[in-house]
């Protein structure tokens, strides 16, 4: 039937070209002539070698014109294809071939060596080798002539969707389910006879083999193949082509609209002023009137894409709506449809005469589309009816069973039909996150919500023993950009951060850092159980083969003086050079200053403050060190580990010490015992503001006094707590992001705040800490290092253990509570509320090591919270 379609095409339009590929700098290309001539030549050709209706014939290779022949002559025989994706490893592609029964398979060079040595198969290479040439079976036959068509129930395709290492899954596609969906697809006139479809995804899945391959061709249309998706090379070959038309899935669509957009945010301010006046304009037109004028006012945005395009097509997945509508403002035309391999696979269509952001349309011709079951909200599972639903699962009845029941597919993804007959999914059934408390999370929605974050590349949500918990891979690049060496911490802060206004259960109350791109499919989307097996298994991490050039690099004398430096601070073997500071050796912020401080020692150098921060990998610390040893000669030395007594003992330089003044003229004394007594009256009257335990602070210092972090009100509360004798006394750590620039450093000296970077100025704080402690001051520091996101107290960090037991000075425990409501994060101006400071009896460190100071100062901490909420309930009963 399919076949018959693409006749008529050769008989009407033999000369115009069919399928045509760009390879290197030329394009292979084949008329409707030679297109028809080739099937049929081809299909007299698998008959002369054994291949009769019914058996099964792999094909696996790269998209390419000889892919396309394959497939068509194999259905035109009668037999059956059985199409497999090239990345599949050698013992995936056994296994599917085992399964299906295959009798023979198309190959290519790439391919050949992943059949099975075992097998007795008829391999049918389309590139020069072993088996029999394709290009010989593409002439054999000039004079052949199609068979007559097959009967409509004829298993024509059988196409594996999941399960291929071990339960493989076979969809069966009868030629009836192809040509129904591709006569129904025909009726929406997406595709007309002068289009030039962009093939860029993979043809054994039936999406871009439908979209791609039997509707254009089934019209007389062109097919243009392109093995890259690198943004230059498709717009090259749009422009040379004149192709008018690209098929894509959702994560191209995402980064193409990505791009434009990352374009336009650099131009000068009147442009982007100009572009944002022109997408509401165009919006408006289009809204109201149907008109685009798009492609006027963007024109070279336009240009790019080719002078004929006219449709990006998207499927696979659901397209964000936020990428609908911005293409769409810009003035390009956006369809979007929804299938499954079960249904051939297209079954709702968003049309073009009304389109809506976000659905996925309504049903096609001859399909019918309901809700199953729908909740109050109308949500339910989607079932789809027609010619399109697949024969079965090969092999598998009781699968079968039990999505196919009463003619209707159980499709096994959730969504609504709202009044206009507009169908929207919210997730899939099987990947819906149902908490122990009952609560329902779909993770494609709330991954969304999530990846608003640029430190995030890529996010998976998988439910875990408390909740649900993330699988991250950071954005490396822009962490770099932005001199984040710490990505977990840099992320999980972010996650806090933007998750504060959402309700408890759908915040993430578990995180893991991986390197490497989560596990996905040719199409973009997640294989969600793989992602949960990997985090379940992380740290099980596989050592990767290193390459001769990285294996010279680590062989040189800057790289071993420096894998010297670094054995001390990791326990992991055979470090190669990708290995990530962070996420394979373990380095966290305070790690990093004692390798810094080694690495500047033994090669006896002063590193850039910026060092520390701009590294992710050994290999970029070789090469960085390298650079800056590239003016002299390599010092020879031993390996040098500095203790933390040693860096603390250090002088800070002359322009860290410029940041901070130990004394006062009687002018700025007088300001800051005014501000002092200001802080005071505020906190009294507006917060209400109650201290206890001021007895347990010693006379004098040096001393550390430590509490939790709510709120940027919690050092004004403290300040307000202590009396003057004491406040005068004492230095804050305070992030740059707050006390630094040349106008908030000046006022940060004047209140004795310690600026800190926890990427760049780590170092220069701990040093200016313990520089003022030496000289009887006291030092105010929040342990968690970072305010709460949520009110909860976190986990204390060792660098305030490290100062007190190498100082032996005692720390102060204290807890706050009422801040929080006070000034929550993200908040600009204070609510009224009550305030309660708590001095605990100091910690004095011991014998104890770093982690057992911060563990007890941490217990002591959480006790008092826990006392002041018991004081709090008491007066208020209520």
């Amino acid at each position: 039937m399919i076949l018959i379609k693409i006749k008529e095409m050769a008989a009407r339009y033999p000369d115009k070209i069919a399928i045509r590929m760009k390879a290197d700098d030329r394009y292979q290309q084949y008329t409707y002539r030679d297109l028809i001539r080739s099937i049929a030549s081809v299909t007299r050709s698998l008959s002369e070698s054994g291949i009769n209706k019914g058996d099964r014939v792999g094909l696996l290779s790269e998209n390419r014109p000889e892919w396309m022949i394959a497939y068509l002559a194999v259905v035109s025989c009668g037999a059956v294809i059985v199409p497999l994706d090239a990345q599949l490893t050698a013992k995936e592609v056994t296994v599917l071939l085992a399964n299906s029964g295959a009798k023979a398979v198309f190959v290519s060079a790439d391919s050949r060596q992943k059949l099975p040595l075992s097998e007795p198969l008829v391999v049918i290479s389309f590139d020069p080798g072993d088996g029999i040439p394709f290009s010989r079976m593409v002439t054999s036959y000039p004079d052949a002539a199609l068979p007559p068509a097959h009967a409509a129930n004829d298993l024509a395709a059988l196409l594996y969707t999941s399960g291929t290492t071990g339960d493989p899954k076979g969809v069966m596609l009868s030629h009836s389910n192809l040509a129904s969906d591709l006569a129904s697809v025909i009726k929406l006139n997406i595709i007309v006879h002068g289009d030039n479809l962009l093939c860029l995804l993979p043809l054994h899945h039936t999406y871009p083999a439908m979209a791609c391959m039997l509707l254009p061709l089934a019209l007389g249309g062109q097919v243009t193949i392109l093995n890259s998706l690198k943004g230059p090379d498709i717009l090259a070959c749009m422009q040379e082509a004149g192709v008018t038309a690209m098929v894509g899935v959702p994560q191209l669509f995402t980064a193409l609209r990505n791009a434009i957009f990352d374009g336009i945010s650099k131009k000068p301010g009147l442009v982007r002023a100009l572009v944002k006046l022109f997408i509401a304009l165009n919006r408006l037109l289009r809204k109201k009137t149907g008109l685009n004028v798009g492609r006027s006012l963007f024109g070279t945005v336009h240009a790019k894409f080719g002078p004929k395009f006219r449709l990006f097509a998207s499927g696979g997945a659901r397209l964000d709506p936020d990428v609908y509508r911005d293409m769409t403002d810009l003035g390009f035309t956006v369809i979007e449809g929804y299938g499954l391999t079960e249904t051939s696979p297209v079954s709702t269509f968003n049309p073009f005469s009304k389109q809506k952001a976000g659905s996925i349309g309504i049903p096609i011709p001859d399909v019918e589309v309901r809700i199953v079951n729908p909740d109050e909200h109308g949500m339910g599972e989607i079932a789809i009816r027609g010619p399109n639903v697949m024969l079965g699962y090969y092999k598998k009845p009781q699968e079968t069973a039990e999505v196919l029941r009463d003619g209707w597919f159980f499709t096994g993804d959730l969504g609504y039909c709202d009044k206009d007959g507009y169908f929207f999914i919210t997730g899939r059934s099987k990947e819906m996150i149902v908490l122990s408390t009952g609560k329902k999370i779909f993770p494609d929605e709330l991954e969304k919500f999530y990846k608003q974050i640029s430190s995030i590349k890529e996010i998976c949500l998988i439910q875990g023993e408390r909740g649900i918990e993330a699988a991250v891979v950071p954005d490396f690049d822009y962490l770099k950009k932005m001199n984040l060496s710490n990505s977990r911490e840099t992320i999980a802060f972010e996650i806090e951060d933007l998750a504060k206004d959402l309700p408890p259960y759908k915040r993430i109350t578990g995180l893991k850092i991986f390197k490497d791109p989560l596990p996905a499919t040719r199409l973009g989307k997640l294989k969600r159980s793989q992602v949960r097996d990997m985090y379940l298994k992380s740290g099980e991490r596989a050592e990767k083969p290193v390459t001769v050039v990285d294996s010279d690099l680590l062989s040189t004398p800057v790289a071993k003086k420096f894998l010297a430096c670094l054995e001390p601070f990791s326990a992991k073997k055979n470090i190669a050079p990708d290995d990530n500071l962070e996420l394979d050796l373990g380095l966290d912020s305070l790690t990093r200053v004692e390798l810094v401080v080694s690495i500047e020692k033994s090669f006896d150098i002063s590193l850039p403050e910026s060092f520390g921060s701009e590294l992710f990998t050994v290999k970029d610390a070789v090469l960085r060190l390298q650079e800056l040893l590239a003016s002299g000669p390599l010092k020879a030395g031993e390996r040098v580990r500095m203790s933390w007594a040693e860096i603390l003992a250090q002088e800070p330089g002359a322009e860290a010490r410029e940041s901070i003044k130990l004394e006062f003229g009687p002018i700025i004394q007088a300001i800051r015992y005014m501000v002092l007594l200001l802080l005071k009256v505020v906190m009294k009257v507006y917060g209400r503001l109650s201290a206890t335990g001021i007895e347990n602070l010693p006379e004098k210092g040096p001393f550390i006094i430590a509490p939790n972090h709510l709120s940027l009100a919690d050092a004004p509360s403290i300040a307000a707590a202590l009396s003057w004798k004491t406040s005068s006394q004492a230095f804050s750590l305070g992030a740059t992001e707050y006390f630094g620039g040349p106008v908030l450093s000046k006022i940060s000296r004047i209140f004795q705040v310690i600026p800190v970077d926890m990427e760049t100025r780590l170092y220069n704080a701990l040093q200016l800490s313990a520089f003022v402690l030496h000289r009887g001051k006291i030092l105010l520091v929040f342990p968690e290092g970072s305010r709460s996101r949520d009110g909860s107290i976190k986990e204390f960090k060792k660098g305030v253990g490290i100062i007190s037991k190498e100082l032996n000075i005692p720390i102060v425990p204290v807890a706050i509570s009422g801040t929080y409501a006070m000034l929550p994060s993200g908040s600009l101006f204070p609510k009224p509320s009550k305030i309660m400071v708590s001095f605990g009896k100091p910690v004095h460190p011991g014998g104890r090591d770093y982690e057992e100071i911060v563990k007890t100062l941490y217990g002591d901490v959480v006790k008092m919270l826990e006392g002041q909420k018991s004081e709090a309930r008491s007066q208020n009963p209520d």
